[in-house]
């Protein structure tokens, strides 16, 4: 028996809250009713997914669209063929369980929610159109939608009732359907026909309550956190035992009557901290369905135990309700709250998908194609190798967070695969990142600096480029240089008491990140006082860590705890990025749902078939490519979308640069004419429609030979997709390369050694001797002379950035990469260590590495704590340990290294280069 077969023994049925149209088609479905899945559950948000994220709907939508039907029709009949196959399918575990179960649900239209009426309407047609006797039709717990049902009831139509919160919302739908019940008999009806279940929603209630409690400073309301909304349906299930006993149920249960079975809803566990199926383990007993989206059911089927839980510690549940209720903390208005929520929750995913229709209509209608591919003699070895991981099941083990699709036992923490469900899961925390952005804004912040390495900076550093035409926002800034001039230039140019400083890493103790928080701490504490200095400060980090004690000693205005499985590179679309974005005025929900989007485009679908499933398809081919030699991606980006491929770059450089191989992004070099490129390349351009910069050059390099992908973007939101896509292709990538994508095992080595200058330093006063030289072209022509086809060229600045120097930067990689023919990349320093610095000393050892350092004249201190100016080393002292730690690491692994010294005006330095190279 499988543990949702063990489940049905006891009472409860699971049923699944996602479809799709290939889901049905494929025979997953099948394959999952046989393990016992006995319902489906849908969504407006899940039909918007399955239509946007994939290919399913193309051909349907064609001839609706041909027909002249306008949006609405064409989704309601998308969404009646799904149901009414969902059905079918479901047909015999209906007749099996003698209409108990089988079900698929259909919610009427969420602008119906206050309309008692047209509720009715809508459920009597929707129903009849359905024709099928195991549907049941969604109707909200409103004040409108409780006389609706039980008119729906009494009509002999099943009903799902949705949005109930407390236990008062279950009285009203349960006294609702007896009294349909009872009218359906006493007009001849057949009450053995008659099927209905009250959905008791659970997730949100926690993450509102679990806000308030923790904003209070007393172990009792810690102690009641991921608590409240298990208490609460507890409390609930007991008034259902009571409702269906007693001599008016029994009048019913004597002619037929089914009693109205209770199904726990939002049952995906919102925050990462808690258990990934406490939603189920905690509330399992008979007459009772709980709905999960498909990554809980593989959760529960991985870890899950089957046991009588729902009747356990009741008494407990009930003091944990009056213990809230102790703390000032209202439950029955925060559910009511909730409830008027949902049905705006409900309402804008409606409203999002009758847009997303329309925009894939007119994708349709465009003949835009989302991926192209030119892959000339290597589509061969691409078709191939898709042929395997489908085989393999890669996609959907990947899904189901099976480690083994990359090493059977991997070093690091197994469990990294929290990014595959941020999409879905921080649109439950939009308001939270909304409602501090509103009380920054209203306290006056008009600037924001965010204080970051790596993961942590490079996604805000895209939204803040990106979205840079929007004014709606604050204005937001990176600090991720650790030189002198660009710590002090901030310093000087900021309002800093009109400055909001986000404090943002993972571990919570990077280095370069608490020096800066150091700095302008004490900075703006000259500014502002002691009093409102915390205040200046949002942290963004994982539960346990220095930086968020910190956040608690500082007063700290908010601090964001993060899915701790979730490397940073990878948390693009959580808390790392999204608050960022949201403060400089990117509309999250719309951002979200083109992510979700994307998810669901390869969400349960073992493809790739048919050119769906684009993230596994793009990571096959930089896989296979990269094994053939073409292991440098060179990305080509529409103008406005040129900063996306710094996040890719890191993404792909310290996920696959190890053991021996890797994928080296090239971001930023400048095209060229085909001769001034090798075969080691192979090219991606991110195209945003209507803008065709770039194409004339796209198609010389195809005509050339050279093998190129195309993602089309109908706008800047798709950046949402985008993000998910190569976050997905990346994993695959390092499946079809052998190698485990989530863990950076040699950026290490280049931090111990910088330490180790750092404590030299303090101990002798001086940093131990490098081996820099001058700067001459002499010099670097004779040490680039040992490249050979398959090189490449990696430029390392730890100078001071400016625009002058970054111009000069790009114009000697430009001659480089036209002299050599080899593939260049460039970096700042300490900036690309948390980027490429990985791949630089995992990979096979190719690079040619040319280091430039600078010396400020005018160094500053790092305080060795926050409000105190005692100091024993300064932020120069720091870019030159980390410069020396990298060159020997470098040197450590047998890579090929030149240090320069730069002295006085960098850019006029790198130009006398340029010349000379001449």
């Amino acid at each position: 028996m499988t543990k949702v077969q063990e489940l049905a023994g006891l009472g409860q049925s699971i049923w699944l809250d996602y479809i799709r149209r290939a889901f049905l088609e494929s025979g997953e479905f099948q394959e999952l009713i046989a393990a016992g899945v006995s319902g489906v559950t849908s969504n407006p948000a899940i039909f918007t997914d399955a239509i946007a994220g994939s290919t399913d709907y193309d051909q349907a939508l064609e001839a609706l669209v041909a027909q002249g039907k306008s949006t609405l029709e064409i989704y309601e009949s998308l969404a009646i063929q799904d149901i009414q196959l969902a059905a079918d399918l479901l047909r015999p575990v209906y007749d099996r369980s003698g209409g108990e179960d089988g079900f698929v649900s259909l919610e009427v239209s969420p602008e119906l929610a206050n309309d008692t009426e047209g509720t009715i309407v809508e459920a009597r047609r929707l129903y009849a159109t359905l024709n099928r006797p195991n549907v049941l039709i969604k109707v909200p717990a409103t004040a409108a939608g409780i006389p609706a049902i039980e008119t729906l009831i009494g009509e002999g139509i099943n009903i799902n009732v949705t949005l109930m919160f407390s236990l008062a919302h279950y009285d009203a739908v349960a006294e609702a359907y007896i009294s349909g019940l009872e009218k359906l008999a006493a007009n001849g009806g057949d009450l053995s026909q008659a099927a209905s279940v009250a959905s008791f929603f659970l997730s949100r209630i926690d993450s509102l309550i679990d806000s308030k409690l923790g904003s209070l400073d007393s172990e009792m309301a810690q102690s009641l956190q991921g608590k409240i909304a298990i208490a609460n349906a507890k409390v609930t299930y007991q008034r259902f035992l009571e409702t269906f006993s007693g001599e008016r149920w029994q009048r019913l249960a004597d002619q037929g009557a089914r009693v109205q079975r209770v199904l726990w809803a939002s049952t995906s566990t919102k925050n990462p901290t808690y258990p990934d199926i406490m939603y189920v383990d905690s509330l399992i007993g008979p007459d009772t369905v709980n709905t999960v989206p498909p990554a809980t059911l593989q959760a529960f089927l991985d870890h899950g135990h089957a046991a009588l839980t729902i009747t356990e510690e009741v008494t407990t549940a009930q003091n944990q309700l009056k213990l809230l209720s102790r703390l000032n903390i209202d439950l029955d208005a925060i559910t009511e709250q909730l409830q008027e929520e949902g049905v705006e929750k409900f309402a804008k995913p409606f409203s999002s998908m009758l847009t997303t229709i329309e925009e894939k209509v007119n994708q349709l209608i465009w003949e835009t194609t989302v991926f192209e591919s030119a892959l000339g003699d290597y589509q061969e070895i691409v078709d191939q190798a898709l042929n395997e991981i489908k085989a393999d099941e890669i996609m959907r083990r990947i899904w189901a967070h099976d480690y083994t699709v990359w090493a059977a036992d991997p070093q690091e923490i197994t469990n990294r695969l929290g990014w595959l469900h941020s999409p879905e899961n921080m649109a439950d925390n939009i308001e939270g990142i909304l409602h501090l952005v509103d009380d920054v804004r209203d306290a006056g912040y008009t600037h924001v600096l965010l204080l970051g390495m790596g993961g942590s900076s490079l996604a805000p550093e895209v939204f803040s480029n990106v979205f840079s035409q929007d004014h709606d926002g604050l204005e937001l800034a990176i600090l991720d240089s650790t030189d002198p001039g660009a710590v002090q230039n901030f310093t000087d140019e900021l309002d800093l008491a009109k400055t909001l400083f986000v404090v943002s890493t993972k571990s919570g103790g990077t280095v370069e990140t608490l020096s800066f928080f150091k700095h302008f701490y004490n900075r703006t504490l000259q500014v502002v006082g002691a009093d409102l200095v915390g205040k200046h400060f949002v942290a963004i980090t994982d539960e346990g860590s220095k930086l968020q004690q910190i956040a608690q000693n500082y007063d700290f205005r908010a601090t964001f705890l993060n899915d701790p499985n979730i490397g940073g590179r990878y948390a693009a679309l959580s808390y790392f990025g999204l608050f960022p974005a949201a403060l400089v005025g990117v509309d999250l929900e719309r951002l979200l749902q083109r992510a979700q989007a994307m998810a669901g485009n390869g969400e349960n679908n073992n493809g790739p078939v048919d050119g769906d499933n684009l993230a596994g398809i793009l990571g096959v081919i930089m896989g296979e490519l990269a094994k053939a030699g073409r292991d440098k991606i060179t990305l080509i980006s529409s103008p406005e979308l040129a900063n996306f491929g710094d996040w890719v770059e890191q993404l792909i450089a310290e996920s696959t640069g190890k053991n021996g191989t890797g994928i080296l992004p090239i971001v930023g070099e400048k095209l060229g004419p085909p001769q001034v490129y090798g075969n080691d390349r192979l090219f991606a351009y991110l195209r945003l429609e209507g803008d065709d910069t770039h194409d004339a050059v796209v198609e010389t390099l195809i005509q050339a030979g050279q093998p190129m992908i195309t993602l089309h973007m109908q706008d800047r939101y798709d950046i949402g997709g985008q993000f998910f896509l190569w976050e997905m292709a990346t994993a695959v990538a390092g499946n079809r390369l052998s190698i485990w994508p989530f863990d950076q095992p040699n950026v290490e080595a280049a931090k111990i050694l910088a330490r180790q200058m750092v404590a030299a330093y303090q101990e002798e006063g001086v940093l131990p001797a490098g081996d820099t030289m001058n700067l001459t072209a002499e010099a670097l022509q004779v040490f680039l002379a040992q490249g050979q086809a398959g090189d490449y060229i990696a430029l390392q600045a730890y100078v001071q950035p400016s625009a002058d120097t970054r111009s000069a930067l790009e114009a000697l990689r430009e001659k480089l990469r036209n002299q050599t023919q080899l593939a260049t990349s460039l970096g700042y320093g300490p900036r690309f260590l948390h980027s490429t610095g990985q791949l630089h000393k995992g990979d096979a050892g190719n690079g040619l590495f040319v280091q430039f350092l600078s010396l400020s004249d005018n160094d500053i201190p790092i305080p060795d704590e926050a409000g105190k100016d005692s100091s024993s080393i300064s932020f120069g002292v720091l870019k030159a340990a980390q410069a020396l730690g990298d060159a020997q690491a470098l040197r450590d692994a047998n890579r090929r290294l030149i240090q320069f010294q730069v002295n006085g005006d960098t850019s006029a330095a790198l130009q006398a280069l340029i010349n000379s190279l001449d």
